[in-house]
């Protein structure tokens, strides 16, 4: 499956650093970058798609306190939208 994730940072720059520091924890869980977009008119505004094999472990992954900390602390502003696709 792949799973599109959208939310809104404070400062891209910064969301990026912390986001590229955790990716060996996305990579235990599945999770494989497909693309990252940042929006046209607002670059703080982030998607990024990913493909997973293991649903479940995706969602408990997207449900943890460790992602909830992780875009708490990378200035994530806005609720994220994780949306499932296959």
């Amino acid at each position: 499956m792949h799973i599109l994730v959208q939310h809104e940072v404070e400062d891209f720059e910064v969301w990026k650093k912390v986001y590229d520091e955790d990716e060996p924890a996305r990579a235990a869980a599945g999770f494989k970058e497909i693309t990252l977009y940042q929006g046209l008119d607002n670059p703080n505004n982030v998607v990024v798609i990913f493909s997973n094999d293991d649903v479940e472990k995706a969602r408990e992954f997207l449900q943890s306190d460790h992602i909830k900390e992780a875009m708490q602390s990378a200035g994530v502003v806005s609720e994220p939208q994780f949306i499932e696709l296959q």
